[in-house]
């Protein structure tokens, strides 16, 4: 985990706190998605090094946007996402993470990381993040496109304890991204098991990718928010 002189010496305040205000993502907004492999002892570490890079890019010529950072259930994920101004802010935010060591923090705290940059696709319902909810977050990456969106949210409507969802489509079409909020967890692996998000997501592990159930950890809403 950082520590309070480090950040000091960086110029950057940061409160490491878990809170922040809901949070969400607006349709066609560009949103840059780092995902971090961690064993389970070295998760707060991992979160404490996103929110610190998240605070820099913030109060820098960056100019991020709302950002969430979020942990897996079972503490080996850490997901980040910044709202950044198309390929240009993705671009700018890559190389001011870079400045800042964002590898060499991750080769002490990771065992692998991706970041990429996504489009909002679609949102549905209470997509907000919100660290103080105890509704269940659900994250999944598939590694194809993403078709009968709206099948496919009418299907996780129809349980009452859907929430939400936000889609997201990678700059390169064959990846995609789906963040459902439920009441409980359990209602998302009903929802998932449908007709209807089969054929729009696949079957379940289909693309050997990413899938987890996740707690939000800090939030970043837009300055005045």
């Amino acid at each position: 985990m950082s520590r309070p002189h480090e950040d000091r010496e960086r110029h950057t305040s940061v409160d490491h706190r878990p809170g922040g205000l809901p949070t969400s993502f607006t349709v066609g907004e560009w949103i840059a998605v780092g995902l971090a492999r961690v064993k389970a002892d070295r998760n707060d570490a991992c979160v404490a090094a996103y929110e610190t890079l998240v605070e820099q890019a913030r109060t820098s010529n960056v100019h991020a946007g709302p950002a969430v950072v979020l942990s897996s259930d079972k503490g080996t994920r850490v997901l980040v996402m910044v709202g950044v101004r198309g390929h240009d802010g993705f671009r700018h935010l890559s190389a001011a993470w870079d400045d800042n060591h964002r590898f060499e923090h991750h080769r002490v705290i990771s065992e692998s990381v991706s970041f990429a940059l996504y489009n909002v696709a679609a949102a549905v319902g209470e997509s907000a993040i919100d660290p103080a909810t105890h509704d269940a977050y659900e994250f999944e990456r598939v590694e194809r496109p993403v078709s009968h969106v709206a099948e496919l949210f009418a299907s996780a409507g129809a349980s009452p304890e859907f929430r939400g969802a936000t889609l997201l489509v990678g700059d390169a079409p064959d990846a995609t991204i789906i963040i459902s909020r439920f009441a409980h967890i359990a209602a998302y692996g009903a929802f998932r098991s449908s007709r209807a998000a089969t054929n729009a997501l696949g079957s379940v592990g289909e693309s050997g990718d990413t899938s987890f159930a996740a707690h939000a950890r800090k939030t970043f809403a837009l300055a005045g928010a």
